[in-house]
């Protein structure tokens, strides 16, 4: 698991090596436009950078849509994320960054725990 740290002010938890595996970071999120097929790249307590999956749900997520994350597995633990808002600050190609509202409550070293 790599930490990065880039042109945002907080750490984020790159999760790359468990996708590989069974995508193991899937999410369960809806946009005012449908239902998205994604998954978490990178998260952080404020954020998250995110995988859109399907070359359809591209033209469901633009900046400053709100989306509605109903649940994620997150290596295996059912619940992460459940009924989390978030706010697409930024979207490239296939890949989306996204704000939280509220920021998680989840500390950097929980999010670590919950990889191990």
């Amino acid at each position: 698991m790599r930490v990065n740290k880039d042109r945002r002010s907080t750490n984020r938890i790159n999760l790359s090596r468990i996708n590989n595996v069974c995508r193991q970071c899937d999410v369960a999120a809806l946009s005012g436009k449908g239902e998205l097929d994604i998954t978490i790249v990178d998260i952080s307590q404020q954020g998250m950078k995110l995988s859109i999956n399907c070359d359809e749900d591209r033209c469901k997520i633009s900046p400053l849509d709100e989306i509605f994350i109903r649940g994620c597995i997150f290596n295996d633990r059912i619940g992460f994320l459940s009924s989390q808002k978030a706010v697409t600050v930024w979207k490239e190609a296939g890949f989306c960054g996204v704000r939280f509202v509220p920021q998680l409550e989840f500390a950097e070293p929980d999010i670590l725990a919950m990889l191990s």
